[in-house]
């Protein structure tokens, strides 16, 4: 089961550890998705923070629009 985490700071440490991160766009909400090799983290952000962390994890991970 997915797990739903709702702190920005403690998803950017699942983020760093993350194999891949999913983005999927719904029309009032951006959820993030960190799959690591065991879990996978969940967050639900506005389009401009999710923007955001798009722009700053895309250098670093595998970053997949769904």
């Amino acid at each position: 089961m997915p797990k739903e985490i709702f702190l920005i700071e403690l998803w950017r440490k699942y983020a760093d550890a993350a194999e891949e991160i999913r983005v999927k766009r719904y029309p009032d909400y951006v959820k993030l998705k960190a799959r690591l090799k065991h879990n996978l983290y969940t967050i639900r952000v506005p389009p401009d923070v999710a923007d955001q962390l798009i722009k700053e994890y895309k250098t670093k991970k595998n970053v997949v629009t769904v």
